[in-house]
C-alpha cells in the first residue's frame, strides 16, 4: 500500500514512528544528552542505561534480550559502563552465581534528569492546545502503544515511563500528564524494538540498519550533500562518505552534481533504493492497518486532523551538532 492509498491516520503515526527510530538509531539523542546534562554517550550505552533506568537490578543475559543483541557485547559494555562509574554490580541472593547490573546513584540521577529534558520536547508543538485537545491526541497514542504493545508481546517493556509519573509529581495537568506519560511509552518502546533492523531483516534488503537510517533520509529529503546528511544523520562527515559511498556501490543511491555548484556532489535515492525504502513503508503499513481495521469512520474524523498538526509540528524540529532543537525547512521523515 502506498502512502497515497494508506490511511492518513496511519501514515502520520508511522511518520512519527519512524523518526523516533531515527533518532535512536543515530546520535540526535546523544546530542541532546550532552547539551541537556554535559555527558557524551553513544547511543549504544544510552540505551543501555535508559533500559535500566527505573528498574529493578537485571541480569546481562535479560539486558542483551531485551536489547536484541549477543551476550558478549552486551557483557563489553556492562564492563565498560561499570568502569566508567555507571553501573553498579551486585551478588543476584536467589542465585550467587549470578551479577545483576543497575544504575549507580550518580547515573541515576542523571537520567532523571535527562527523561525531565527530553520529554518536554514532545510538549513544545502543542504548548497552546486546550487539554481537550491534548487529551483526544493522547488517547490516540495510547491505542497505538497498547496495540503495538499486544502485537509483539516479547518486545522489550521499559519502565522509564512510570519513572518520569514518579518525578513528574503533579507538574501537569491530568491531560497533559496521560499524553506524556503515553508518549514517553512510545519513544522507549520504539528505541529498544529493533528499529528498521528487523525490517531489514525479514526483507532480506541487503543493507545495513546504518545505511538504511541514511537512505531513508535522502529518499525523504534529498538530494542532499554529504554535509546535510551527516547533519541530519547526526554524525561526522566521514562517516556519512562511508555510508554514501557504500550505498552507492550497491545501486541504492546516484550521484549527481550540484546545480549551483559544479564542483559540488549531491546524492539522491535511486530507483533501486526507492524501492527498498517503498517496500519497508508498505510493509510497516500492512502490519499496522492490521491493528486498526476495527477504527470507525467517526474515530478517525477526530483523530487524524490532531495527530497530522502534532506530527507535522515534531517533524519541523531537528537536532543541531550543539544538540539544540531548532526549526527546520525540511522535515526530517515524511513516513
Amino acid at each position: 500500500m502506498s502512502t497515497s492509498q494508506a490511511p492518513a491516520l496511519e501514515v502520520a503515526t508511522l511518520r512519527l514512528v519512524n523518526a523516533i527510530a531515527l533518532t535512536a538509531g543515530t546520535r540526535s539523542h546523544s546530542r541532546r544528552l550532552r547539551a541537556v546534562t554535559g555527558i557524551d554517550l553513544p547511543p549504544s550505552d544510552l540505551r543501555f542505561l535508559e533500559l535500566l533506568s527505573g528498574r529493578e537490578p537485571a541480569a546481562t543475559t535479560v539486558i542483551a534480550r531485551e536489547l536484541g543483541i549477543d551476550i558478549t557485547q552486551a557483557s563489553r559494555q556492562a564492563a565498560q559502563l561499570h568502569k566508567a562509574g555507571h553501573l553498579a554490580r551486585t551478588t543476584d541472593p536467589d542465585d550467587r552465581r549470578r551479577t545483576l547490573l543497575s544504575l549507580t546513584d550518580e547515573t541515576t540521577a542523571l537520567m532523571d534528569a535527562w527523561l525531565m529534558a527530553w520529554s518536554r520536547d514532545y510538549l513544545a508543538v502543542i504548548s497552546t492546545w486546550t487539554p481537550e485537545q491534548i487529551e483526544v491526541l493522547g488517547s490516540w497514542f495510547a491505542l497505538v502503544l497498547h496495540r503495538f504493545s499486544e502485537a509483539l508481546p516479547d518486545s522489550p517493556r521499559p519502565a522509564v515511563a512510570d519513572r518520569w509519573l514518579e518525578l513528574a509529581g503533579e507538574e501537569y495537568d491530568p491531560a497533559t500528564r496521560f499524553f506524556l506519560h503515553t508518549m514517553i511509552g512510545i519513544v522507549t518502546w520504539v528505541a529498544l524494538s529493533g528499529g528498521f533492523k528487523t525490517l531489514l531483516e525479514l526483507r532480506s534488503a541487503g543493507v545495513s540498519e546504518a545505511g538504511f537510517l541514511a537512505l531513508h533520509v535522502i529518499a525523504t529529503s534529498g538530494p542532499l550533500s554529504i554535509a546535510e546528511v551527516a547533519g541530519r544523520l547526526a554524525v561526522d562527515p566521514s562517516q556519512a562518505s562511508k555510508r554514501i559511498t557504500e550505498l552507492v556501490n550497491d545501486g541504492f543511491l546516484d550521484r549527481a552534481v550540484d546545480e549551483f555548484d559544479r564542483r559540488s556532489t549531491r546524492v539522491r535515492v535511486s530507483r533501486k533504493g526507492k524501492q527498498l525504502v517503498d517496500g519497508v513503508f508498505e510493509f510497516q503499513m500492512a502490519g499496522f492497518g492490521v491493528l486498526t481495521t476495527d477504527l470507525g469512520r467517526a474515530e478517525r474524523d477526530q483523530w487524524t486532523p490532531y495527530v497530522e498538526a502534532y506530527v507535522d509540528g515534531m517533524l519541523n524540529r531537528r537536532v543541531g551538532s550543539d544538540g539544540l532543537i531548532r526549526p527546520q525547512e525540511v522535515e526530517l521523515s515524511k513516513r
